[in-house]
């Protein structure tokens, strides 16, 4: 009887550290989602009662690195926040290649335009790290817009803004050289008009960065040497030194 009673206090205990555990949890996440939403609100140029009712609406995801976020075809429940990590949008091949379309870090913001219009997902988003993401319901977006004249407004430039880097990668993916791609992306991580040089970090491994502009791994390290052998930069493991802001940007016009 003894052991019995021993093993029910185990099990007692087993379970109230499991809800502890689960209780500090949803204590988490609900401090991040505070605290994301609040970031956001500014961004949004939300009042702060606007955004403690979005909060209240809105929830935590999160995945493992290499899980998936959103897979192409499913529809979103609604703008995709990430709260902490990095995540990527990409493109699969029926082969098994793919494109990153777009590398996304804290407090930025998926799936607007997927999730306004209702329709299926066009790209698949993928952790690349541990991550956690806040989801904003579409249809506490659709009210607010249909609420706040100044919040449509900046919604609408949030997405012009969006389509108009699109149309600037599609030029560059079409009518730029893979080296024009490398300069440019290395000009946009810092100063474009810094005149002296500067140091920056590449955000994602070498075989993403390659996916990412289009180009295969072994033609990046290539372009990367090329430029370091014309004293342009400098490349130590992930960090870039630009020794000449001026001729790297002259690269990225070059035709």
């Amino acid at each position: 009887m003894q052991v019995n009673k021993r093993r029910g206090v185990c099990a007692t205990l087993q379970s109230n550290n499991a809800m502890n555990a689960a209780a500090k949890s949803r204590l988490r996440d609900q401090a991040l989602l505070d605290g994301v939403l609040q970031h956001l609100g500014r961004r949004w140029s939300l009042s702060p009662a606007q955004t403690t009712a979005l909060a209240r609406r809105s929830w935590i995801v999160g995945e493992a690195r290499a899980g998936t976020l959103a897979q192409r075809g499913a529809r979103l429940p609604g703008v995709m926040l990430v709260a902490y990590g990095s995540v990527k949008l990409v493109l699969r091949r029926a082969h098994g290649e793919e494109r990153t379309v777009r590398l996304l870090t804290a407090t930025q913001t998926f799936g607007e335009a997927t999730a306004l219009l209702g329709k299926p997902c066009p790209y698949d988003a993928v952790a690349l790290t541990a991550c956690k993401l806040a989801v904003i319901p579409s249809a506490a977006i659709l009210e607010l817009m249909d609420s706040d004249a100044r919040f449509s407004r900046r919604m609408a430039v949030g997405l012009a803004e969006r389509n108009h880097e699109l149309l600037a990668e599609l030029e560059a993916a079409t009518t730029m050289r893979a080296a024009q791609r490398l300069a440019s992306y290395l000009k946009s991580l810092g100063n474009a008009d810094a005149p002296d040089a500067y140091t920056v970090s590449l955000p994602v491994s070498k075989t993403l960065l390659a996916s990412r502009l289009g180009m295969k791994k072994e033609t990046l390290s290539r372009l990367l040497k090329q430029l370091a052998s014309e004293r342009l930069i400098e490349v130590s493991a992930g960090d870039v030194r630009v020794l000449d802001p001026a001729r790297l940007a002259e690269r990225a016009r070059a035709s």
